[in-house]
């Protein structure tokens, strides 16, 4: 907080010079005097920078500084690659749909389940007859190339989702389908600019269903269609999945929310021609993400899940795909350094742009560093709850990195490590989008000539 004092002097000051101002006199002398009072504000404003555990330290009774040191750390920090097991994929930004062989990642294959829902109750007569049904679903991202076939294949669910439930990656999907195929359809992704240059348009995958389908839905009771809840006892949602493909491939981002499934019917009886009727995905909807992987051709694929890593890069991978853990072991030579107030500490990361082709398949925007606590569980540090500014994680293009503020993670840590509440077990290295997204990036390991940095500043007192 800055003293009262210094805002007398800066108000009094300034009283005196609009005073002298005014009776034009002395203006010369009372300008020096205006300039020294702001300058000195701005000095103490400086001073008071968030997040600095050091200000004010010397004003303690019986505290002083004895120095202020800039350290850079010269020790090698380690990295493991680590399958990434245990993430949310339900209620996803985007489905991800497709097959895709990543050049160095390996082989993607994802797929979704959804229930779909009723706008209203649909009036259908006993006189209505079937023309088609389609499942139709859009999408506005791809990762991949725009030339292999994607083969779309659709299942009526069995088993009941929970809107309410947190399903893990883990969770198979494909068991609570039936074996038996509604539709299929081969698509080429597209990826296109609109009119004005500006965005992309959306695209549609179209998929028609069995005629056996449709008509269970049509001639679904009315009673059974005064309620979703009644409804999906009826129809529980479909499984969507895309064929393995052996080479290159796209993972495209299915916006569920304006997805449907629309039953074309007409009436003989009311004359009535081409109707037709749409199930939609709302927020109401359970949306449930499935991701297989296969590390069989991976680059990475004979240090996976190994503690003793001997890559000399860091894979990150999302989908349920690849963490990194991250071991600093120099953190805990500050064991005993009770007295010092780390001023800044920052972790910085260099991607490796080759290995990445950044060109052809863009990075994540942001990554997660995470603390791996006692429990061996991931938490986000103290840091994090500063802001995201303060905290980082972002993409910086002008440097190829991501760099991470762990100054409050490291007071915290010399903190535990000396009255034993806490242990210096590393940091995971995670996507800021596990589900969702098929953005991955590979940075550069300890053995690299630009490897993990990093730089704390502190001040040692007594």
């Amino acid at each position: 907080m800055i003293p009262a004092s210094i805002f007398t002097i800066f108000f009094n000051n300034l009283r005196r010079f609009y005073l002298k101002f005014i009776t034009l006199k002395d203006r010369y002398f009372e300008l020096k005097n205006l300039i020294g009072a702001i300058l000195l504000l701005l000095i103490v404003v400086s001073g008071c920078q968030k997040g600095d555990p050091t200000l004010g330290i010397n004003l303690l009774p019986g505290v002083k500084i004895l120095e202020t040191l800039y350290l850079p750390n010269k020790m090698p920090i380690s990295t493991a690659i680590f399958t990434d097991t245990k993430i949310r994929v339900d209620h996803p930004q985007y489905n991800l749909l497709g097959s895709f062989n990543d050049p160095v990642f390996g082989r993607t294959d994802a797929s979704f389940a959804t229930q779909f829902r009723l706008p209203y109750h649909p009036a259908y007569k006993v006189s209505a007859l079937l023309d088609s049904i389609v499942l139709k679903m859009t999408y506005k991202k791809i990762y991949g190339d725009t030339i292999s076939n994607q083969t779309v294949q659709v299942y009526e669910l069995l088993s009941d989702l929970n809107l309410d439930a947190k399903y893990l990656s883990s969770f198979n999907l494909k068991n609570n389908a039936s074996s038996e195929l509604l539709g299929t359809s081969t698509f080429v992704p597209k990826f296109r600019t609109d009119s004005l240059q500006a965005d992309t348009t959306e695209q549609t995958v179209r998929v028609r269903l069995k005629a056996s389908f449709a008509n269970k839905l049509l001639l679904t009771d009315s009673l059974k269609m005064t309620s979703n809840d009644e409804f999906l006892k009826v129809f529980k949602g479909l499984y969507i999945s895309s064929s393995p493909v052996s080479r290159r491939g796209t993972l495209v981002s299915i916006n569920a929310s304006a997805s449907m499934i629309v039953l074309y019917y007409h009436d003989p009886v009311l004359r009535k021609d081409t109707l037709g009727f749409a199930y939609r995905v709302s927020a109401n909807s359970a949306d449930v993400s499935s991701y297989v992987h296969d590390y069989t051709f991976a680059r990475f694929n004979s240090n996976l899940d190994k503690e003793n890593n001997l890559d000399s890069l860091i894979y990150i991978q999302p989908t349920g795909g690849i963490k990194s853990k991250v071991q600093v072991p120099s953190l805990s030579l500050w064991k005993d350094s009770v007295n010092c107030a780390i001023n800044k500490a920052t972790l910085t990361f260099h991607v490796d742009t080759i290995m990445s082709d950044y060109r052809r398949y863009s990075m994540p925007s942001r990554i997660y560093l995470k603390v791996i606590n006692e429990s061996g569980e991931e938490e986000m540090p103290a840091d994090s709850q500063l802001s995201s500014s303060y905290y980082g994680g972002f993409y910086s293009s002008s440097t190829a990195t991501y760099s991470f503020n762990v100054t409050q993670h490291l007071q915290q840590l010399i903190k535990g490590l000396n009255d034993g509440t806490k242990h210096n077990n590393g940091f995971y290295l995670v996507h800021s989008d596990r589900n969702g997204s098929a953005q991955r990036v590979v940075l550069k390991g300890f053995r690299s000539a630009k490897p993990a940095e990093l730089n704390i500043t502190y001040t040692r007192y007594k």
